[in-house]
């Protein structure tokens, strides 16, 4: 027997409970009132989708005069090795042209993955390096972290700036179109025209310029 919205969020209330910790809105936790606003208003509260990477979860929260509900997601994987990566080869960044669902589009972007279970962060970068460019990592450090989408998910991605051997174009694989190299100018120009509007790259290439150049 499959268990309910409801049944599978206060599992997943036990099992992470700094997920549900309580701030300016409260998440409200008594089960008689969540299925009472779910029969109420005919929707379902909970747990509504859990795949390998993300639950997206809709609580019933209150501000102390109403309540409402609000979704978010959850990051499956509880290790917070998730990463966007800073790939240089010589003194030129590498950049992606990839194709994203959510968008139905192309965007240029750095590499980034989802976390993993049971590895770390330098190792998770390294995978998606070898995965999406082909190549290897000379050196690897970590300059920080970015929320790209506080409004959705509150999971911090690791940012890795990661020396590289020499890259090459994985066709298709997971939407890749072309990779290039650029100049750190030119990568500017990119941001400064429009050209990247990736969230994770303008990021994480803010947060390299304030620790490399300062």
């Amino acid at each position: 027997m499959s268990l309910t919205s409801l049944e599978k969020y206060f599992r997943l209330m036990e099992e992470r409970p700094n997920e549900f910790v309580n701030g300016d809105l409260k998440i409200i936790k008594d089960k008689k009132l969540l299925a009472e606003y779910e029969t109420e208003k005919a929707c379902d509260l909970g747990v509504l989708y859990e795949s390998p990477y993300n639950i997206l979860v809709k609580d019933l929260v209150t501000n102390g005069s109403k309540a409402f509900p609000y979704e978010r997601i959850i990051k499956k994987n509880v290790d917070s090795n998730a990463v966007v990566i800073i790939p240089k080869f010589g003194d030129n960044f590498v950049l992606m042209k990839q194709f994203r669902h959510a968008l139905r589009d192309y965007q240029i972007c750095f590499p980034r993955g989802f976390g993993e279970p049971d590895i770390s962060v330098e190792e998770n970068a390294a995978k998606e390096l070898c995965e999406e460019l082909g190549c290897d990592i000379v050196s690897c450090s970590v300059l920080g972290d970015v929320v790209a989408d506080s409004g959705l998910c509150g999971d911090k991605v690791k940012i890795c700036l990661c020396e590289i051997t020499q890259p090459e174009c994985k066709y298709d694989y997971e939407g890749i179109k072309s990779i290039k190299t650029v100049s750190k100018d030119e990568l500017i120009n990119f941001i400064k025209s429009g050209k990247i509007n990736d969230g994770y790259t303008i990021s994480a290439f803010g947060v390299y310029i304030l620790k490399k150049d300062f």
